[in-house]
């Protein structure tokens, strides 16, 4: 796989050790669960999704079995890359988890030899699982970038997006820096207001991301009840979720 631009690299980011971070904003804290709920979404992106790169990034300091993932990779003739990350401890318990997620992005895309030469990557929290990756990828090479925007909360999706490399350097790759859950910042506000206010090319998924998996702050399913998936797939379909939806902005405008 040397030709990386070709590529559909997925990058993960993680915590598997809760507890070096006083286990600030997670219901969920027992490590062998936690260690669990990320290798089981790994497995299933190298052997059941067409991602060919896969690049997991954690920041307690855990001990994590890279080998075990790249032999796996290596029999679905794919790549596997493991980051340990900086344990930012003081950053974290001062601004919030949202810290710590979006320095992990901007450091697995400063240290990863696999994103070295990519052209984009997909982003998504690494304990769920993307259960429609398929219909997801189908839009890969429509938009430059696919971001989840609700103009009406004016907040982005981040559990998940696709973001053109050079763009993401460029607009995103320090959003770190204006994460503070204190002050009602968090990552999600962080990237609405710097993707608003940059003129990169942006679109949104054709689909609504479909997740297996269990939210650590609440231990809630992050995919809700089948009528809310329904609902949220035909506002995708309706291009909703994108920065300049006239629908999304004209019900913000009747809501408020």
């Amino acid at each position: 796989m040397e030709n990386k631009k070709n590529s559909t690299p997925l990058l993960l980011t993680g915590t598997i050790d809760s507890s070096v971070y006083n286990n600030t904003g997670n219901i969920i804290q027992n490590v062998a669960e936690r260690l669990n709920q990320y290798e089981s979404p790994i497995e299933k992106y190298i052997s059941s999704t067409p991602f060919d790169i896969i690049v997991f990034i954690e920041n307690s300091g855990y001990a994590f079995d890279e080998l075990k993932y790249k032999k796996l990779a290596k029999i679905y003739g794919k790549e596997f890359e493991f980051i340990p990350g900086k344990i930012c401890k003081d950053e974290i318990l001062a601004h919030g988890k949202s810290f710590g997620d979006a320095y992990l992005i901007a450091e697995a895309l400063e240290k990863s030899s696999l994103l070295a030469n990519v052209e984009f990557f997909y982003k998504i929290s690494g304990r769920i699982y993307l259960k429609n990756a398929k219909s997801i990828l189908r839009t890969k090479n429509k938009y430059r970038n696919e971001f989840i925007m609700y103009q009406g909360k004016k907040w982005c999706f981040t559990n998940i997006f696709k973001a053109n490399k050079e763009d993401y350097l460029s607009v995103l790759n320090d959003v770190y820096l204006d994460c503070d859950e204190i002050s009602v910042n968090d990552i999600e506000i962080s990237f609405f207001n710097r993707l608003c206010t940059s003129d990169i090319s942006m679109g949104s998924f054709y689909t609504y991301p479909y997740f297996e998996g269990k939210m650590g702050a609440t231990g809630e399913n992050y995919s809700g009840r089948l009528v809310e998936r329904i609902i949220r797939n035909i506002m995708a379909r309706l291009h909703f979720f994108t920065k300049d939806s006239l629908t999304s902005k004209l019900l913000a405008k009747i809501i408020h």
